[in-house]
């Protein structure tokens, strides 16, 4: 598994559902700064069109949401731009399956 700054990727780029995300730094009692993060994944909301819900998928806080993204019109995606206004870019990390 590879990641990618948030903040390093292009406000055009698509995001569709089931990407996959990662927060560091969020102030976990844990060992390893590298084990100091929630994930998240984009998911569908049903019968929601115009949004995209960010959940969390990892640890005790698997499936509480950390934010709506909005997707674009008549689209199940989200653009990397609309990701940075809803999740932000400190310490955000896109996470990329090899």
């Amino acid at each position: 598994m590879k990641k990618q700054a948030i903040i390093e990727v292009a406000d055009n780029k698509k995001f569709y559902c089931g990407t996959r995300f990662r927060q560091y730094k969020i102030g976990l009692n844990v060992k390893s700064k590298e084990e100091n993060y929630y994930e998240y994944m984009l998911i569908i909301v049903p019968g929601e069109v115009d949004h995209l819900l960010l959940t969390c998928v990892e640890g005790y806080k698997s499936g509480n949401s950390l934010a709506f993204v909005k997707a674009e019109p008549n689209e199940m995606y989200v653009t990397a731009k609309s990701l940075k206004s809803s999740m932000g870019i400190d310490n955000a990390y896109l996470v990329i399956e090899e």
